[in-house]
């Protein structure tokens, strides 16, 4: 196969950030962050970043343009518990590695890691599955670029090795490359 229908990109070094807490949807919606009640969904952000709600009281925000952390930087400093939000940061860059994988391939690949079927006709785009990947406890997220099949996987950071050992392992037939060129690209 060509090496085009498949690139693994890690992306550990871009920002990200995460809320907690029962006012977390409200806490982020006062703040101008698009979000809806709705748990394994991902929604676009007017930046480029996306706010990834994994229940009705945590999100994660991957930041996605260039690593620019400023604005996930205010977020974080704007935070006060004296206002009462019943929401509090949960500080994600460190905690979690985070690949994507990107290209026709990604289902087929991902599927030697992983039980969910991530087809495109089965997993829509942004959605998310909390699940086991390569045994690891992890995030999956399709959000495509532009026109590019593109699932973001992330993990516990202290499993970052492994994780991208398992992941060019899986990928090897699909004459995959693994890069660090920061974000994902059509």
């Amino acid at each position: 196969m060509p090496t085009s229908q498949l690139v693994i990109l890690d992306l550990s070094g871009q920002p990200r950030l995460g809320f907690k807490g029962r006012g977390t949807l409200a806490a982020m919606q006062k703040r101008g962050i698009v979000v809806e009640k709705q748990p394994n969904r991902a929604f676009p952000q007017t930046d480029g970043s996306l706010c990834l709600v994994l229940a009705a009281s945590e999100v994660f925000l991957l930041g996605m343009r260039g690593g620019n952390d400023s604005g996930f930087a205010k977020l974080e400093a704007d935070w006060r518990i004296e206002d009462g939000e019943r929401a509090y940061p949960m500080p994600r860059r460190h905690s979690h590695a985070w690949f994507a994988v990107q290209g026709e391939a990604a289902p087929d690949m991902l599927s030697k890691l992983c039980a969910i079927d991530f087809r495109p006709h089965r997993f829509d785009d942004l959605t998310i599955a909390q699940t086991s990947v390569a045994q690891l406890n992890a995030i999956v997220l399709r959000a495509d670029v532009e026109e590019l099949l593109t699932y973001h996987v992330l993990a516990d950071s202290a499993a970052a090795v492994y994780l991208s050992s398992c992941l060019r392992d899986a990928a090897e037939e699909f004459g995959a490359r693994l890069t660090d060129a920061g974000t994902p690209t059509a």
